[in-house]
């Protein structure tokens, strides 16, 4: 098998880092971590690597979408806004409520769920389990990219699904990583 060009393989790392771009929602603290960040390295640094990871391979991402408001977590329409129309989207009400929709879904597909369970770093919104599937952890709204970028590179054989809005999820999952790289590379 011939190796790509590497002009090839340069274009869809940055097509990835486009995409992390427009699917993730760092919100005003995607620099900040939930621990100490390794010298040298940036945000730029952590979306390329974490490109590079889909790129090759070690990372399988995909963007999840419905249309219809709530309409990934059940076929009827649900309001979140139980009283405030006007109320921001990503306030702790609409977080709060997002929780208990997809903590709803996933004990009715017969899942056990956990609130706020631990990471290699830091805390997932809840975690998915059943015998026989693959460790699932939700995050809702927001996200650290320093986390994302850790945990995705520490934890095998994983599924990360981020849910930033009610109509779009990011499905990442992870397969057997060798041990992580902390490198500013």
């Amino acid at each position: 098998m011939n190796p790509l060009p590497w002009h090839e393989v340069e274009a869809a790392i940055q097509k990835e880092e486009r995409w992390l771009t427009r699917v993730f929602d760092f919100g005003p603290y995607a620099d900040k971590s939930a621990g100490p960040v390794p010298p040298g390295l940036s945000e730029d640094k952590m979306l390329r690597q974490i490109a590079i990871a889909i790129v090759n391979g070690t990372l399988i991402a995909r963007e999840i979408n419905n249309p219809q408001e709530l309409g990934l977590w059940f076929n009827d329409r649900s309001t979140v806004y139980e009283n405030d129309e006007h109320e921001e989207r990503h306030g702790s009400h609409w977080h709060q409520s997002m929780m208990d929709i997809v903590k709803r879904h996933f004990i009715n597909d017969g899942f056990e769920v956990v609130n706020e369970p631990y990471l290699s770093l830091g805390r997932a919104d809840l975690g998915v389990y059943k015998s026989g599937y693959q460790d699932l952890f939700v995050e809702i709204g927001t996200t650290s990219l320093f986390k994302t970028w850790f945990n995705t590179k520490t934890m095998s054989n994983t599924i990360f699904l981020y849910i930033p809005t009610t109509t779009y999820a990011v499905e990442i999952i992870s397969s057997d990583m060798v041990t992580p790289n902390f490198s500013s590379s």
